[in-house]
This record gives structure tokens, C-alpha cells and sequence, in this order.
């Protein structure tokens, strides 16, 4: 399956012709055993414009779904993340507090308080959220931001909100899976909770029959996806992937030197863009 609008439109038809669409914010009220939905759930980490485009068609099939957006975009971007919450969609926060941060719960914290607030002031207001994960990050003493919620005492101060990757397994009656286009290629995701412990597991998703079989069994799926990944031609689809691959592996390879890897670690960040 490539990244362009046009395989968009085909899984909006197919997954509104199999389940039940609902935003992450609606998880809880639709949490039965026998419940059966797709989250269309939508990680934005840079350009606004595109993640607009993305929910003005799913909206065109009656899509309700979800958009996690990084802090830093509110400052530019709050007119466009307002249209695309009259379509509407659910608008809350990705975070990435810790690796921000460099690990430090109190400095975290105050940063995540901050955010939410912001968002929530800008009139989003914030009942689920989702951690970002950041490949280049260098970490000593916490595994991902996804430590943050699993942090007993944080997760008991913000216990309103729903972290869709930390809470999600341990709050659902029934299993639950993740699909995910991280790494420019669409797969079920294992272990999502813990995948950056471990990320053994993950199935690869190779066409749309393949997603249709999925939907029809399991009953309860997350469809995650990065907008800015996705583009309107299937050449420049291609194009953007072998960018993201042809980076991703200079990026590995470099790393595998220590004071390499302690050095992109200060441009973690930078990874958002591609």
C-alpha cells in the first residue's frame, strides 16, 4: 500500500463499509466486549496543511477521527487545527515531555501542564493523548515519553485523561489492534504498549484485501498514521520513502558510534520533519 491520498480514499471506503468509526475520545463510552470500531488516529508532527488535507477526506466519508499534535505547532497553526476540528474531529496533544526534557520528571511535568492548557485555551480540549516517539533520542534512565504516564503518580494526576498507547490495554474488556505506517510501512504493531522495550511482533500489512481482513477479525482497531507523510502522486510517495529510508539508515549506521549517537541526539526533532 503506498502513502498517497488516492490509497487514503480506499481505506476511508472500506473501513466505514466494515466498522463502526469513532474518535479516541469516544473509546470509553463504546467499551464493551462485543463493541466493534476503527479509530482513525493521526500523529502530527509538522505541516498542519497536510493533516487538513487527510481530515478533509475522511470527513468526505463520514469520518470522526483523531488528531495528536505536537506543542510546538499551536503556536502557528491554530487557525488551520481549528478547521479541521469543525470537521469534526477530535484535536488534542502529542507529547514528548521526557525527551524534552532529558528525563526529568519535574521539568516534564510543568511542560505538560503548560501544553494542555494552551491547547485547551485555544479551545481543544484535551480528554486523550498520545506520546511521540523520537528514533535518534539518546536516553539514560527512561526507556520513551511513554515512562511518563506509566509514572504511577503522573498518571494519578492527570487520571481525566487517557494516554491511548500507556492506559489503552489495561483499560479496554477486550483486545484491541494497533496498525500503524511508522517506518513508512504499514504493519500491526505487536506490542504497542511496550514496543519501545521490544518492538518484535510487528506483521506487515502488504495490500487492502489485507487490511480488510484484519477489520473484519478484529473488532476493535487503531489506524495510525503520520500526515505529513503522505502525499498526492504515487512518485512523489515513492520519492518521500526512499528519503525517509535512505536518512533512517545513514541515521542507524552513524549512531552505532557513541559520541555520534550523544550528537544527533541534540536533533532529535529533526526527525519529525521526514
Amino acid at each position: 500500500m503506498e502513502f498517497t491520498y488516492k490509497q487514503l480514499h480506499r481505506i476511508c471506503a472500506k473501513a466505514v463499509e466494515l466498522k463502526k468509526t469513532i474518535r479516541a475520545n469516544e473509546i470509553l463510552d463504546n467499551n464493551t466486549e462485543d463493541a466493534d470500531w476503527i479509530v482513525f488516529k493521526h500523529d502530527v508532527e509538522t505541516n498542519v496543511e497536510r493533516a487538513l488535507k487527510m481530515a478533509q477526506i475522511e470527513s468526505e466519508y463520514g469520518i470522526e477521527a483523531t488528531y495528536y499534535v505536537q506543542g510546538y505547532l499551536l503556536k502557528d497553526n491554530v487557525s488551520l487545527l481549528k478547521k479541521i476540528a469543525d470537521l469534526g474531529h477530535e484535536v488534542t496533544y502529542h507529547y514528548d515531555v521526557l525527551d524534552a526534557n532529558n528525563g526529568d520528571y519535574g521539568k516534564a511535568r510543568v511542560e505538560f501542564i503548560d501544553f494542555v492548557n494552551a491547547f485547551e485555551d485555544n479551545g481543544f480540549k484535551i480528554d486523550t493523548i498520545c506520546p511521540h516517539g523520537n528514533p535518534l533520542m539518546n536516553r539514560k534512565g527512561w526507556n520513551s515519553n511513554k515512562d511518563f504516564f506509566r509514572k504511577e503518580e503522573i498518571s494519578k494526576e492527570f487520571n481525566d485523561i487517557l494516554d491511548v498507547v500507556v492506559h489503552l490495554p489495561d483499560t479496554l474488556k477486550s483486545d484491541y489492534t494497533y496498525i500503524s505506517d511508522a517506518g513508512f510501512q504499514f504493519k500491526i504493531i505487536g506490542n504497542i504498549e511496550d514496543n519501545d522495550i521490544s518492538n518484535s511482533g510487528d506483521i506487515n500489512i502488504k495490500s487492502l484485501k489485507e487490511f480488510s481482513e484484519i477489520c473484519l477479525k478484529n473488532k476493535k482497531i487503531i489506524f495510525s498514521a503520520h500526515p505529513h507523510r503522505w502525499k498526492t502522486s504515487g512518485v512523489a510517495a515513492k520519492a518521500n520513502k526512499f528519503k525517509f529510508k535512505f536518512v533512517r539508515k545513514v541515521a542507524v549506521t552513524a549512531s552505532k558510534n557513541k559520541q555520534i549517537k550523544a550528537f544527533l541526539s541534540k536533533f532529535y526533532y529533526l526527525a519529525k520533519k521526514i
